[in-house]
C-alpha cells in the first residue's frame, strides 16, 4: 500500500527550481540600482553579516530597516539555530506578482482526497491505504 506522501510528492503542486541567483549577480544588481562601487557593496554587505553575527552571539534578534528580523533559538541540545522571518510585504508581494514555474500546477488548491484519486487512478495495484 502506498502512503500519502508518495501522492503528494508525485502530484502535488511544486515550484519548478530555478536557476539560483548567484552573488556575482546580486552585487552587479545593486552595483547598478545605487551607483555604489563593486567594493563598497561587497564592504556593506560583509559588516552586515558580521554585525547580524555579533547580535546573534550575545542572543540578540536582530531586526533589519525592511522588517526582516533574525533570532537566534535555543535548541534542547544547548545548540542555537537562527530563525529568519521576512519582511511580510515582500512575501504579499512575491505572491501578487509570481513569474516562476510550478510543476503539477493543476493540482493547486486540491484536497488531500483529489490527490489521492489522482495516485489511486494511476497506480490501482498500489492504493494509498485508508485513514481509519
Amino acid at each position: 500500500m502506498a502512503k500519502t506522501i508518495q501522492a503528494w510528492a508525485k502530484f502535488g503542486p511544486k515550484l519548478d527550481p530555478a536557476a539560483p541567483m548567484q552573488s556575482d549577480e546580486l552585487i552587479e544588481y545593486i552595483v547598478a540600482a545605487t551607483n555604489q562601487s563593486r567594493g563598497s557593496v561587497l564592504a556593506v554587505l560583509s559588516e552586515l553579516d558580521m554585525a547580524i553575527k555579533a547580535a546573534l552571539k550575545t542572543g540578540r534578534i536582530v531586526h533589519l530597516p525592511n522588517n526582516t528580523h533574525y533570532r537566534p533559538i535555543g535548541k534542547k541540545d544547548g545548540s542555537i539555530e537562527v530563525n529568519v522571518r521576512v519582511n511580510p510585504e515582500l512575501s504579499r508581494e512575491i505572491n501578487s506578482e509570481f513569474r516562476g514555474k510550478w510543476i503539477n500546477s493543476a493540482n493547486i488548491g486540491k484536497s488531500q482526497d483529489e490527490i489521492i484519486a489522482l495516485w489511486n487512478e494511476e497506480n490501482p495495484a498500489d492504493p494509498v491505504e485508508e485513514k481509519k
